[in-house]
């Protein structure tokens, strides 16, 4: 006799789990929560509904559907008594078939039970707050950060009944051929990401600051959800796209505003170039060689030694490398003038800007302007 298939909605599921958390202080596993719920017959055994999501949904609309969809409550039932990680660490069991990108929500109220994933884990906080632990420490995401997890490090996210989060897996395979490249695009923080990302040593995760109100990560991230339960021959192709969208409007919009953790335990050289690569990136128009030695307790000539052998390039060139970035952004696409770009990006002469400018373009600051698509006003 064949078991029988139940069902649950994510709304159905939080309506147990909110006033159980309230009534008992308690958070059960995933699985607990599932048996309580059969016990309780608030699983369906019949199909239920799945409502359709739409991008022309009013942002109540596309909740309510969200909330909705329907999923096997058999498969985490099946499970026993085994942990999320023993559950869901394998990507045949997080992925629908043919699909290398999925999003689900974020269930709160559950244990902050340790997970070690074979796959990229990213969590984008769209209301409220919640507390990410890594290792030993312990970390308050909040409105509008996104963490990325690469595969194999150990994590727990604690979600509080308010708390909305979306929760984006990648498959690794898939991370690397798509977005890898996207996030070592960061000029000095190349060597770094890659070490964060792909390194198995010790594992890290890369936290960007998005404005709260950023609505195009946010528009970004309903295409992505809706392409996830599209489910027809172009919906991996749909969905990949529009995670490099989501990405990338992510990265433009935390600009310098993002972190990155090592697990506890680290301190090799490597490590602390990225910190320090970090630490330029962020104040590239006031640092010095010497203000730099100072911060991190080096000294000079040894820094600048580890820094060259790291990054492949001198202090002075990382600097003047990451301002003729910055200066490329704003002649492209600001109306500043060039004196106003020079001191924005921490020249204080725009002869001595101009002449950095063109050594490293082969041209004049005005000149690249007209050549290219940016806004007048030299």
């Amino acid at each position: 006799m064949s078991k029988e298939t139940l069902y649950a909605t994510q709304r159905m599921l939080e309506d147990f789990l909110i006033p159980f958390y309230r009534r008992t202080g308690t958070r059960p596993t995933y699985h607990e929560a599932m048996l309580k719920m059969r016990e309780l017959g608030l699983l369906s055994p019949v199909p239920l509904y799945r409502p359709v999501l739409g991008v022309s949904q009013t942002t109540q609309e596309f909740v309510d559907s969200f909330y909705d969809l329907p999923f096997n409550a058999s498969l985490i039932l099946e499970g026993a008594d085994r942990s999320y990680t023993e559950i869901f660490r394998e990507e045949q069991a997080a992925f629908p078939p043919g699909q290398d990108v999925f999003c689900r929500k974020m269930t709160p109220c559950l244990s902050d039970e340790p997970r070690t994933l074979s796959y990229f884990d990213i969590f984008y906080v769209l209301n409220g707050s919640c507390r990410m632990v890594f290792g030993s420490e312990s970390i308050e995401l909040k409105a509008g950060d996104v963490c990325i997890v690469p595969p194999d490090a150990v994590h727990a996210v604690s979600l509080e009944p308010e708390c909305y989060v979306a929760n984006i897996v990648v498959r690794a395979s898939t991370f690397d051929a798509h977005f890898g490249d996207l996030l070592t695009r960061s000029g000095v923080l190349s060597g770094f990401f890659r070490e964060s990302l792909y390194g198995k040593s010790q594992p890290n995760f890369l936290l960007l600051h998005i404005p709260a109100d950023d609505t195009r990560v946010g528009f970004h991230l309903k295409c992505l959800i809706t392409e996830c339960y599209t489910w027809d021959n172009h919906t991996n192709s749909c969905v990949i796209s529009w995670m490099m969208l989501f990405l990338t409007q992510a990265l433009r919009s935390c600009g310098d505003a993002m972190e990155i953790y090592r697990s506890p335990g680290g301190g090799s050289t490597r490590a602390d170039c990225g910190e320090i690569l970090q630490y330029i990136q962020q104040n590239y128009r006031t640092v010095r060689l010497s203000s730099l030695a100072r911060q991190f307790h080096y000294n000079e000539t040894y820094l600048s030694r580890m820094l060259q052998n790291y990054a492949h390039k001198s202090f002075t060139e990382i600097v003047r490398d990451i301002r003729m970035k910055r200066a490329e952004d704003y002649l492209n696409n600001s109306s500043l003038r060039v004196h106003e770009i020079a001191a924005l990006v921490g020249y204080s002469s725009v002869d001595h800007f101009s002449r950095a400018f063109k050594s490293t373009h082969g041209t004049s600051p005005q000149a690249y302007r007209r050549r290219g698509d940016g806004a007048p006003g030299a």
